[in-house]
């Protein structure tokens, strides 16, 4: 079987800020508040893909998640029409709308490990989405991602439905946080 390699990136979406969200990341860290500009980063995106691109590199684009992320507001408690939800969200918690509004799904090399073909005994490439339960603004990505992931390798007879992300929950973990 023919094997080849393809790169996703994931494109920035209009709620592209600086929030600051990735605690421990020195550069969320560091930008943190920082003015933004969504198109401008997108152009940036796309213009280095299509240099990879020339460069002999295929290319393939993950679409921005849908954000703000409404449902994930109402399951954390905001309710009323849309518009209500994101008033009381940017009054009560506009940390928690920060969140919910995060364009980090663009980050897709943290959306799933890949198991090629050639190291699965099935022959048939393997995805598995990531929980990214350690982060709040990237735990609610995972539906999405695996959604998206259906789509894109929809045939069987490649790919490995891809599996859902484990549970969000800390397994291997004592209370003091230490495996």
């Amino acid at each position: 079987m023919k094997a080849w390699e393809l790169n996703f990136d994931g494109l920035p979406g209009l709620t592209h800020h600086y929030a600051g969200l990735s605690f421990g990341n020195e550069a969320s860290t560091k930008h943190r508040y920082r003015v933004s500009n969504p198109q401008l980063a997108a152009k940036q995106g796309l213009k280095k893909m299509k240099a990879l691109a020339d460069a002999g590199y295929p290319q393939a684009l993950i679409p921005p998640q849908e954000r703000p992320n409404i449902p994930l507001l109402r399951q954390i408690g905001f309710d009323g029409s849309d518009e209500q939800v994101l008033e009381k969200a940017a009054r009560q918690a506009p940390e928690l709308l920060s969140a919910a509004s995060s364009a980090s799904s663009m980050w897709v090399a943290n959306a799933a490990t890949v198991s090629p073909s050639a190291d699965s005994l099935d022959g048939r490439v393997h995805l598995t989405v990531a929980n990214l339960n350690d982060k709040f603004h990237r735990a609610s990505e995972a539906p999405t991602t695996e959604a998206l992931l259906k789509a894109i390798f929809p045939d069987a007879q490649r790919f490995c439905r891809p599996r859902r992300a484990a549970p969000g929950i800390a397994v291997r973990r004592r209370r003091g946080g230490k495996p």
